[in-house]
């Protein structure tokens, strides 16, 4: 009996010594996390593979996902927004998906652009999807939105973009009219 005290004494010592080392390792080692892209923000320039954006006009990079159940409920917006851009801005579909299917995903949700790139949306500092960027003539970033818009969100949004026909909508045209005005 005693061999057997003995055993079962030093594998609760054991057991006891591993948990202790568990826990301890858990709270004070932390594992490396990969760094995470960094996320667009205004000022930020975006470049986009075979994307060139068009002088004296900006641009409205809308970032989408065919899975992404919030770029689903956006759909009417966008085909609504995208159809009132025309001719204003330069609208430019980026998706993770295959160009095919990212096009044939805005073609069914009626959903207008003048580009379609497939890229994966770290690669311009996009985390989530849906985002949309306005952009100069040079791809730096001077608005985002984030996520699926409210009525006031969708509101800034156009009145952002397609809101200003007779100020040229430029982002420099919005910029020099409003200095004027002050």
């Amino acid at each position: 009996m005693k061999m057997l005290d003995k055993i079962t004494n030093v594998a609760v010592i054991l057991g006891v010594a591993v948990f202790i080392v568990v826990v301890a390792r858990n709270q004070f080692i932390r594992p490396k996390l990969p760094t995470p892209p960094e996320q667009i923000v205004v000022g930020k320039t975006v470049t986009l593979p075979g994307v060139h954006f068009p002088e004296g006009r900006d641009s409205l990079v809308l970032a989408l996902s065919t899975t992404c159940h919030f770029c689903k409920d956006s759909l009417p917006f966008y085909r609504d927004l995208t159809a009132k851009a025309q001719g204003h801005l330069n609208v430019i579909a980026v998706l993770p998906q295959p160009e095919a299917e990212a096009t044939k995903y805005l073609h069914d949700a009626e959903v207008s652009t003048n580009q379609v790139v497939s890229t994966q949306l770290g690669t311009i500092g996009v985390l989530g999807t849906p985002t949309l960027l306005l952009v100069d003539n040079k791809g730096n970033v001077h608005k985002t939105w984030e996520g699926l818009l409210d009525q006031k969100g969708q509101e800034d949004v156009l009145a952002q973009t397609v809101g200003h026909p007779k100020s040229g909508n430029t982002l420099s045209s919005l910029f020099h009219t409003s200095q004027e005005s002050k």
